[in-house]
């Protein structure tokens, strides 16, 4: 290993495009520094003004974008029926039928309607509809229009409840002991006028947290009253509000504990203050950027948009960090600071460029997924590995040249010498002993380890295939979880979470009321009734024909015989009429004013989405089965959430194999362009693709599901994995154009980058392991798995790789 330093402006001769490229923009970046920190914080107080843009998104459609038929389907449901999600309040180890309870419930209900905004209706036994018949006279009412004050009115109430299976499994449960206040919130809010017509928007998730937590403070207060009792708060909009509140809160503990955990491990290997602040400075930057980029470009923050600001932190400190490394090096040695920043440059920039766009490779695969939250992060964390490297390039020489930056002393046998032809590491240590070891395996035994790997790459392949996808939100709570508890109690005790909803459009006014179809619909949904979809109990179903056989029932003396859809068209619109008079809004949550089209609700437990699509076919087929030929003039469509699930599961599975062989491609071409090779760029994959498979095969042994987060895992990784490849490939390649000698090079190459190589690793594994401390349990898998992952292609990197090169150029070769 000569000991001679190189002439720098002999390297520039023999300098790729690239290289002379980073050095001229080192150049001018130390002409003119001030300008160019000018213009990089003028750029960002620009970015940053859209920041007061930035939303919360965490609902069930905001998994697909705008125009996705499912959308465009809830979309027009809810213009005419309302929102279908709600809140559950449930209360239990109660008597329903007694005055005090009566009287309690009454209160709560009381006191929802008036202290909950945004409401479209609170329901309860307090009001649910009550129809019957005294003489001649229909009565449609609230059950307690007026509360029973004596046992005699309490006999009379139950035995109305009782006679009326409606109540049971929504209101309350067989065993009486359980009751529930549904609260349903307007689906969408008038903004203004455009052209005299108002334009609306639907609830923001902000607005849908506010109401969720003056729930928690209401019920927290009223506690008391129900003594004995346990209160729990459940359903569709509780899961999505609490979802939002664990996003914010991630968002900041990831931020904060993997900020502090770059700021030690740069300190550990510089020990310089420069060396931290530097390369903060950077991160900071970079990730108030991409934030703001998303306000601008009108991109909420979703459920996967916490793991945004830790993965740019790792990527930030992974570019600082080689450049910081040369930098000290050479300025330590003794050259100019101005000298030092240009050889940074010159050794780094293009090593550095490969493997940011390697990285956005990987991420971007997941920016065309019809998920828009896996969409959106694979575009942003693209966008910021982007972003990371062009703040490294332009800030860090920037601000090196401007700090007043010490020497370090160094030992005397490294002056002089270039960054590459130097060993980094103290001889005496762990990393280097650990080093010395991947050297003296890969080269001794190098078939050995290429078969290893290749036997252990085709067991891979022959496992991970089966892998198990799912996509249950509930489950990536822990047991002990506060909603999940709820959900659960408030499934087993009285009702379901997840509505599914069901449009029926006979094209034409009046034709819901079809005395034939309101028959046949009558018969399939009181069918669905204790029967299961896909395995899952139908916890119970109503629609217009439930309201309208009570209807006709009471105006015929309340005989259980009259409990029947009429046969004529005009005594069915006679009696709607009457409870239009009487209980429109009872109404009208079944059918549109023009009676045009009508709506079945079906109530389920929460389920995985992976059952919906099946779901949804046996309920497709059941119902044209129910109309057969009538279904023709009365086609159906399934909307609500669960088709927004169907479909982001379908496009998961999908977008998963997409995104891996379109990462995969892409990489594979950008290291054969860095290698100027086929054969190599081919080959280099080997140590890329060997961390994630075995990953995903240990998922699958242990069935651990790919879902939203975890189906990242892939490309993530391999956009990270390869850095570490680009710069041992892009130094080893260097090494050997000047002595030509296979051992030799690697040993240069592992000796000085190699440390760069393990301290970014290690400071990307801390980074993805602070997303173990979220509630999220899937959260915790994606960060923990990712880790693991990069670890082991940092493994591969110190063996496959040297080995893969021993084996394609020899160890003779001269």
């Amino acid at each position: 290993m000569s000991n001679q330093p190189s002439s720098q402006n002999d390297s520039h001769s023999g300098a790729t495009l690239f290289t002379r490229f980073f050095i001229s923009l080192g150049q001018y970046l130390l002409s003119y520094p001030k300008i160019a920190l000018f213009i990089i914080f003028a750029l960002l107080l620009t970015l940053m003004s859209g920041l007061p843009r930035l939303t919360i998104d965490t609902s069930a459609e905001g998994f697909l974008y705008e125009d996705a038929e499912p959308i465009l389907r809830y979309d027009a449901f809810r213009k005419v029926f309302g929102r279908d999600e709600f809140f559950v309040v449930a209360i239990t180890g109660v008597d329903v039928f007694s005055l005090e309870f009566l009287n309690k419930l009454y209160a709560l209900h009381t006191t929802l309607e008036q202290r909950l905004e945004r409401l479209q209706d609170v329901e309860s036994l307090v009001n649910a509809r009550s129809i019957y018949g005294i003489g001649d006279e229909l009565i449609a009412e609230d059950l307690l229009e007026e509360l029973p004050t004596n046992a005699q009115e309490l006999a009379i109430l139950k035995q109305r409840v009782q006679s009326k299976p409606v109540y049971y499994n929504y209101y309350i449960n067989h065993a009486e002991n359980a009751a529930t206040i549904m609260v349903k919130l307007v689906a969408n809010i008038k903004t203004g006028e455009v052209n005299g017509e108002a334009v609306y928007e639907n609830l923001s998730d902000e607005e849908i947290y506010a109401v969720y937590e003056d729930l928690l403070i209401i019920i927290d207060e009223v506690k008391g009253d129900f003594e004995g009792a346990e209160i729990y708060i459940g359903g569709t909009q509780a899961i999505g509000s609490y979802m939002g509140v664990v996003l914010q809160e991630d968002f900041g503990q990831f931020t904060v504990v993997a900020l502090l955990m770059v700021m030690m491990f740069l300190w550990l290997m510089f020990r310089r203050v420069s060396a931290v602040l530097i390369p903060i400075c950077v991160m900071m930057v970079c990730i108030i950027s991409c934030i703001s980029l998303m306000a601008w470009l009108g991109f909420p923050m979703q459920i996967t948009s916490s793991i945004l600001p830790s993965f740019l932190l790792a990527v930030c400190v992974g570019d600082s960090v080689h450049l910081l490394s040369i930098f000290f090096h050479h300025y330590d040695s003794g050259e100019t600071k101005k000298a030092a920043i240009l050889h940074a440059m010159e050794h780094t920039g293009e090593a550095v460029l490969f493997t940011t766009l390697t990285t956005a490779a990987g991420l971007l695969a997941f920016s065309l997924s019809e998920i828009r939250p896996v969409a959106s992060l694979g575009l942003f964390a693209a966008v910021g590995s982007v972003f990371a490297f062009i703040l490294t390039v332009f800030l860090v020489p920037v601000l090196l040249n401007l700090s007043n930056i010490k020497r370090h002393v160094m030992d005397s046998d490294k002056i002089g010498v270039s960054y590459h032809d130097a060993t980094q590491m103290d001889e005496k240590s762990l990393i280097y002993r650990f080093t010395r070891a991947c050297i003296h395996l890969s080269t001794t035994y190098p078939k050995w380890v290429v078969g290893i790997a290749v036997i252990l790459m085709t067991a891979a392949l022959t496992i991970a295939p089966n892998i198990r996808f799912a996509q249950d939100s509930l489950e990536w709570f822990d047991d002990e979880n506060t909603l999940k508890i709820a959900v659960k109690a408030i499934e087993r005790e009285i009702t379901g979470s997840l509505p599914i909803e069901v449009m029926i459009d006979s094209g034409e006014a009046q034709g819901a009321l079809n005395p034939e179809f309101l028959t046949r619909l009558d018969i399939w949904v009181e069918g669905l009734k204790d029967t299961e979809l896909n395995g899952v109990a139908v916890v119970t179903a109503s629609g217009l024909t439930t309201l309208l056989k009570e209807t006709h029932q009471a105006m015929n003396g309340n005989e259980t015989e009259f409990y029947a859809v009429p046969d004529s068209q005009p005594l069915i619109a006679q009696e709607l009429l009457l409870i239009e008079m009487d209980q429109a809004k009872d109404l009208f949550q079944f059918v549109d004013d023009s009676f045009q089209k009508t709506r079945v609700t079906i109530i389920m437990p929460w389920s995985d989405a992976t059952l919906f699509e099946t779901m949804q076919n046996e309920l497709q087929q059941s119902y044209s089965e129910a109309m057969g030929d009538l279904y023709p003039q009365y086609p159906m469509i399934i909307t609500g959430v669960v088709p927004v699930f169907s479909m982001m599961f379908a496009d998961m599975i999908n977008s998963a194999a997409n995104s891996y062989l379109f990462a995969f491609v892409v990489i594979c071409i950008m290291m054969m362009l860095l290698l100027r090779s086929f054969v190599e760029g081919f080959i280099s994959m080997l140590p890329n693709l060997l961390p994630i498979m075995l990953v995903l095969s240990y998922m699958t042994l242990v069935d651990i599901p790919l879902d939203v987060f975890t189906v990242l895992i892939g490309s993530i990784a391999l956009g990270l994995c390869v850095d570490d490849t680009v710069h041992f490939m892009h130094g080893f390649k260097t090494a050997y154009a000047r002595s030509n000698d296979t051992v030799q090079a690697i040993e240069e190459t592992l000796f000085s980058t190699g440390k760069a190589m393990l301290v970014t690793t290690v400071v990307l594994c801390c980074g993805f392991s602070t997303f173990t401390l979220s509630e999220l349990t899937n959260m915790d898998l994606f960060g923990s798995l990712t880790a693991v992952c990069i670890f082991i292609a940092l493994i591969a990197d110190f063996t496959i790789a040297p080995a893969l090169m021993v084996l394609r150029y020899g160890i003779d070769k001269k």
